[in-house]
């Protein structure tokens, strides 16, 4: 691993898996962050040359956590159809961030059963759909280095949690189509995240 590529953990990571509040800026903060994931996480030093998640590696850490909260209501989008008080419509996009709902009420992932997921989600929640996103997408990605580097990318909460899903009734083909899905969606309005 060259040092160059050494400084780059500490700028994917999270300011949470770092132990901070905010990102670090200099090169001897960025070494000194990048030591202590190295130290905390032994396995990072061997992954020098594992590609990062090939959905998550061209995006920006809101967009990364915005692609998530998509997968999360996508995987919800059965229930999201039920929704039909103009004030719940609003509460959607106001908690959540995301788009309209009625973008997710037209998406043909409506027509299907919600995924069954280890646990219910609260599709109000931006918590709980970022979780249930993240943990779709460490199912869809097939190593554990690019496991490890998605889980870094958002919150230590969120990652921490996400990995101890299973979803038993999920594959990981079906994961890599909701993770299509939701970067088209993604894509198809760029707004800020």
């Amino acid at each position: 691993m060259n040092p160059y590529s050494i400084l780059l953990i500490a700028d994917w990571a999270h300011p949470s898996w770092l132990d901070k509040t905010s990102p670090v800026r200099s090169e001897r903060a960025r070494a000194a962050a990048s030591v202590q994931l190295l130290s905390r996480y032994p396995q990072l030093a061997g992954m020098g040359a594992t590609p990062l998640p090939w959905f998550a590696a061209p995006l920006a850490r809101p967009a990364c956590a915005r692609l998530m909260r998509l997968c999360g209501a996508l995987a919800s989008a059965r229930t999201l159809r039920l929704v039909v008080a103009s004030s719940a419509r609003e509460q959607f996009s106001r908690s959540t961030g995301l788009p309209s709902i009625a973008q997710f009420q037209r998406h043909a992932r409506g027509e299907q059963p919600d995924l069954r997921l280890d646990t219910p989600i609260d599709c109000f929640s931006r918590h709980a759909l970022t979780m249930a996103g993240l943990a779709l997408a460490l199912r869809a990605t097939s190593s554990a280095p690019e496991r490890l580097w998605l889980q870094l990318r958002l919150p230590r909460q969120y990652g921490q949690t996400a990995v101890q899903w299973r979803l038993p009734a999920v594959s990981q083909q079906d994961a890599l189509k909701l993770i299509e899905d939701a970067l088209d969606l993604l894509h198809a309005r760029r707004t800020p995240c």
